[in-house]
């Protein structure tokens, strides 16, 4: 009973052993090839809106504006 006992555990161990190797392996395989797809493209996390609290706009209005996109004005552009 015993031995038996220890042989199902060999035959588990080099079973758990083999299916480890087959995903390592596996691993490895998809590592190259995610690398040789194309060295010219750069993936990018993808962009994330933000929307302001109703309580901050209340409190700061100019908050909306698009201050990135905003032009300045002549006389503003001379002093920046």
């Amino acid at each position: 009973m015993e031995q038996q006992a220890e042989t199902q555990a060999t035959v588990g161990q080099d079973q758990l052993k083999i299916l480890t190797d087959m995903v390592q392996q596996l691993l490895r395989e998809r590592e190259r090839n995610a690398e040789t797809e194309d060295p010219y493209v750069t993936t990018r996390i993808p962009v994330t809106d933000l929307t302001v609290y109703p309580e901050l706009t209340e409190a700061l209005p100019s908050i909306e504006e698009d201050f990135f996109r905003t032009p300045l004005t002549e006389e503003e552009r001379k002093i920046a």
